[in-house]
């Protein structure tokens, strides 16, 4: 079996390339993406020539200003770089079996052999030139190595147009004379590390796991690991790479319901965790799902559940909500509910959609948007409303924001007797007991298709 080649590619940040696109004049200029330097907003990204002022992200924009008076303050294009990012992602598809994309940072599995290129060398480099030719800059970096973290601190000392190879079982060579700054550690374990006079990976690495531990706790095994070129103790350990495990074949979430209710909103809350849960789940796991079965068992009575295939298989809980909800709209029950079950099944690998490590958190602005939705299809379209920072608040602190008109309800929501986008007419009743999420798929009774839930059960969940 093949050893792991982890590939890491550096590039300009993807707002940074999509400004550029936009106003080509500046690419030798000094840029801060961001906004307006009034805005009290941070730096999102800055070019070369800014940099060397002092300006880097995360800064406050009036700062940035300050340290490179002449630089071009340009708003980030969300758009353009969701485009950038989707765009690159395919490319990359093409050429590794494995990728994810970040705004400055891709990564990619090299391991095993390529019809096209002989070596991880060559085929680096097919990488580092389909990444020039997206983003029209040759500041591109690549580091390949056999850990994620290893690869990463090789694309870093590399530098622009280079690539850094660490053959296997040099990690612990090639990051022995570095400093600690390299490693991801916390400040107050890197003054401890310094204290005693260990000023370089090396140095660390010299030094037991029991030493680390007993000094460090958790965090010293995690050390240990880095500093012999591992990924420490999480996800990304040595040997592992990008590769995502098989996913399992059905997942599922139950809540007992104490005593049995028939409170839609009881129901709704029960149903919207689940949701949640095994959208998380289904997140850790990068996978999606083909079909989505909503089970509710009732006192003294059989099970009432539907099964659904979504056009738009979920894979996180903001998308398996819409779908839930509408389950959850369709069902008959004639009794007090003793508890919830949300099944997905048929998993697949989540192609074409990254798998969030680069930023977590990323349905956090769909739920948002969701929640929203719902609060205006409840109490009317000025319920929610949004609000903006003003370019120029001047001295009286209410003057900072603006209400600004609401706006139509966000994807993800439901309206006055919509439906959910991207589900299917095809519903199927179920019912049965399940042996739970790792047993044995419950049976279903077939029942005739129906056209899709009535539009009248959809006001009953918002009462």
């Amino acid at each position: 079996m093949s050893a792991p080649r982890i590939l890491c590619a550096r590039f300009p940040h993807l707002a940074l390339v999509a400004a550029w696109g936009r106003h080509p004049e500046l690419r030798s200029e000094p840029v801060i993406v961001g906004g307006a330097p009034e805005l009290r907003l941070p730096v999102l990204a800055a070019s070369t020539a800014a940099r060397a002022s002092g300006v880097r992200p995360g800064q406050p924009l009036r700062e940035a200003q300050q340290r490179c008076p002449g630089a071009a303050f340009v708003a980030a294009d969300e758009a353009a770089v969701a485009h950038l990012r989707e765009e690159l992602l395919s490319r990359l598809n093409r050429l590794a079996p494995l990728v994810e994309v970040g705004d400055e940072v891709a990564w990619g599995d090299l391991t095993g052999r390529h019809a096209a290129h002989p070596d991880s060398t060559g085929w680096a480099v097919a990488v580092a030139r389909c990444i020039q030719e997206l983003l029209d800059d040759d500041d591109i970096a690549v580091g390949v190595a056999s850990s994620r973290q290893v690869a990463e601190i090789a694309a870093r000392q590399a530098g622009p147009r280079h690539i850094r190879r660490v053959a296997p079982g040099e990690e612990a060579a090639f990051l022995a004379p570095l400093p600690l700054s390299v490693l991801p550690l916390d400040q107050v374990v890197a003054a401890r590390l310094a204290a005693l006079g260990r000023d370089c990976v090396g140095a660390v690495a010299n030094l037991s796991a029991a030493d680390l531990q007993r000094q460090f706790g958790p965090v010293g095994m995690d050390l240990w690991h880095q500093a012999r070129g591992g990924d420490g103790r999480g996800e990304w350990s040595p040997g592992h790479g990008l590769g995502i495990p098989d996913p399992p074949r059905r997942l599922g979430e139950r809540i007992l319901l104490e005593g049995g209710t028939g409170d839609l909103e009881a129901l709704r809350f029960a149903v919207h965790r689940s949701a949640l849960d095994l959208g998380d789940r289904l997140r850790r796991h990068g996978c999606r799902a083909a079909a989505v079965t909503l089970v509710c068992e009732l006192e003294d009575a059989e099970p009432s559940g539907l099964r659904i295939i979504p056009l738009q298989p979920p894979g996180s809980g903001a998308e398996l909500w819409p779908v839930a909800l509408e389950l959850l709209a369709g069902l008959a029950l004639t009794a007090p509910v003793t508890a919830v079950r949300l099944e997905v099944e048929g998993l697949r690998p989540g192609a074409g959609r990254q798998v969030d490590l680069w930023r977590g958190g990323d349905a956090a602005g769909e739920e948002i948007g969701g929640a929203a939705s719902r609060l205006r299809a409840r109490f009317g379209r000025t319920a929610v409303r949004s609000v903006e920072l003003t370019v120029d608040p001047g001295d009286l602190p209410e003057r900072r924001f603006r209400w600004t008109d609401p706006v139509a309800a966000d994807a993800g929501g439901e309206g006055h007797g919509s439906r959910v986008p991207g589900v299917p007419t095809g519903l199927t009743s179920a019912g049965g007991t399940s042996e739970g999420s790792r047993g044995r798929a419950p049976e279903h009774r077939q029942a005739a298709p129906a056209s899709g839930i009535p539009v009248a059960a959809m006001p009953l969940l918002r009462r």
